[in-house]
């Protein structure tokens, strides 16, 4: 009987997490189609045919969407560095090879959740609320950098993403790469083989 007591309890749980998952998607949808100014509840419940009362239960405020939504860009972004530092730490690339490949691909591929992420960003400060880079840094850390190197790392990788994912001229992978080894060989001191990735 505890059990199927339970069981409507943890069915309303899984429909709630998909159901809020669902509008998340849809709100990255919308802001990596139409821009930031679009993202609305009355739009998201449109994206995904999500009833509006249910997008507003979920998230109440627009910020709440901002916020959620820059959440689920970060995540993205640093569970593939966070993949590419792991297959640095085994040996598989070196660190520059490791952030090379993470940058090209955001530049590329990624480029529309990049600069999404960079408009929920800028709003989200503009709102007095400020994105936590702290795993992103972690991550930074974990090929062998102290704090204020990461940080360094970190501003010197993002200002260079910006520029680049907001400017007209076509990337290639060879000018991403030249980048890299001039940052992490200023800040990391990686050597001539580019170094690998110590972990701490």
């Amino acid at each position: 009987m505890l059990h199927d007591r339970a069981a409507p309890a943890d069915g309303r749980l899984l429909r709630g997490h998909a159901s809020r998952e669902a509008i998340l998607d849809g709100a990255t949808r919308v802001i990596r189609a139409d821009g930031l100014d679009a993202l609305t509840h009355r739009a998201v419940a449109a994206a995904t045919g999500v009833p509006l009362a249910r997008v507003s239960y979920h998230f109440p405020t627009v910020q709440d969407l901002h916020a959620a939504s820059s959440a689920r860009f970060l995540a993205a972004f640093d569970d593939r560095l966070d993949e590419l530092a792991q297959s640095s730490r085994v040996g598989e690339r070196s660190v520059v090879d490791a952030c090379t490949d993470f940058l090209f691909e955001l530049l590329t591929d990624g480029r529309h959740d990049f600069v999404a992420a960079l408009q929920v960003r800028i709003a989200l400060h503009r709102q007095g609320l400020a994105v936590d880079d702290g795993r992103i840094l972690s991550i930074i850390r974990s090929f062998g950098a102290d704090e204020a190197t990461a940080e360094a790392v970190f501003a010197a990788m993002f200002g260079f993403a910006t520029l680049t994912a907001t400017g007209t001229e076509p990337i290639d992978r060879r000018r991403v790469r030249d980048y890299v080894r001039i940052v992490l060989g200023t800040t990391m001191h990686t050597g001539g083989r580019d170094g690998r990735a110590t972990g701490r």
